[in-house]
């Protein structure tokens, strides 16, 4: 999957909700290729996207229990406390 045909934005945003501005699509496409493996990315791309589960899954050539394990790691590591604000643009506050 290349960098433009990532749904970054869409991803962020289910994953983080909307609550603070994010950075532009490609500086988050970027931080989503540094942080997630490829089939971490290909899902979630998929899942933004509506594309049939049965699908993703065929094309990784994975089970449910892997596709969930897949799923669960990228959302576990895009809610890590020291990576998540990386997405977003500083409020300008101290924190």
């Amino acid at each position: 999957m290349k960098l433009n045909e990532l749904e970054a934005t869409k991803i962020i945003k289910m994953v983080m909700g909307d609550k603070r501005a994010l950075k532009d699509e490609a500086e988050l496409a970027k931080m989503l290729k540094k942080r997630l493996t490829k089939k971490e990315r290909e899902v979630m791309n998929d899942l933004v996207n509506s594309v049939d589960k049965a699908v993703t899954m065929e094309s990784l050539k994975a089970d449910k229990e892997r596709y969930d394990a897949i799923l669960a790691g990228a959302i576990k590591k895009l809610k890590n406390e020291s990576v998540h604000g990386d997405f977003f643009y500083s409020s300008g506050a101290s924190e």
